[in-house]
Order: structure tokens, then C-alpha cells, then sequence
């Protein structure tokens, strides 16, 4: 049966609190005693654009994610795509040559064991069938 999205019917929670680490929670911000408040941000915000606005986007900060978050929201993507991580055509050179180097030196073991240094075809069909998998 396929997975679902359950959508919760309770209200969401206010989010919490952000911390404002360049200011002291106590002190409010300063604004002139001259301008209302309103006018006095319309002014600071024509300055911000003013100087171009790379400064603005360097003050934001990048979003930042719990440990393992991301790494998760990865699995998910990865597990929902069809397409291969590896390309086919290496990995299974791969897994051949892994499957002959350990036929291979099983069948040389099997020819030692007879006290025979030369590797035979009885050797092959013995490692072959010798039920040690390594995969």
C-alpha cells in the first residue's frame, strides 16, 4: 500500500521566539526623537538601496538545518528518483572483475590444498561450488 501524506486538523503553534544575538533583549532600538518611526525606517530602508543592497544580502543569513535534516530530505529524493547513482556499464565491470579475482584465489587455495602449484579446471569447478560468497 503507498504512503500518504496525513495532514494534521490541529492549529499550528506560534513558531518560537528568535533570539537577536546583536542586540540585548532589554535595550530597545534606538530611533530619533525627531521622526516618527515610520518615516525614520522608510529612510534607513532608502539608504539600504541606496548603497546598492549586497549589503543587505550579506547581513541575511543562510538558512541552517538540523544535524541529519538535510542528509534525510536527501535519502528521500534519492529513494523517490529512477535514475541510477552509478552508471551501469562500470558498475558491473566492477562486480565482474570482484567475481573473478575471488574465483580466482579461491581456486589457487583449492590447488595449494591438493599440494599442487598449477591451477586446473577441477580447482575452478571446486572454488565454484565451494559455497564461500563474498556478495
Amino acid at each position: 500500500m503507498a504512503r500518504t501524506k496525513h495532514i494534521s486538523s490541529h492549529p499550528r503553534r506560534s513558531s518560537r521566539k528568535k533570539l537577536n544575538w546583536g542586540q540585548s533583549p532589554r535595550q530597545p532600538a534606538q530611533t530619533d526623537a525627531s521622526t516618527p518611526p515610520s518615516q525614520s525606517a522608510r529612510v534607513s530602508r532608502q539608504n539600504d538601496s541606496q548603497e546598492g543592497g549586497s549589503a543587505a544580502k550579506q547581513s541575511s543569513k543562510k538558512r541552517r538545518f538540523r544535524p541529519g535534516t538535510v542528509a534525510l530530505r536527501e535519502i528521500r529524493k534519492l529513494q523517490r528518483s529512477w535514475n541510477l547513482l552509478i552508471p551501469h556499464a562500470p558498475f558491473f565491470r566492477v562486480a565482474a572483475e570482484f567475481y573473478l579475482v575471488e574465483l580466482f584465489s579461491d581456486a589457487y587455495l583449492c590447488s595449494i590444498h591438493a599440494k599442487r602449484v598449477t591451477l586446473m579446471q577441477k580447482d575452478l569447478q571446486l572454488a565454484r561450488i565451494g559455497g564461500r560468497r563474498h556478495w
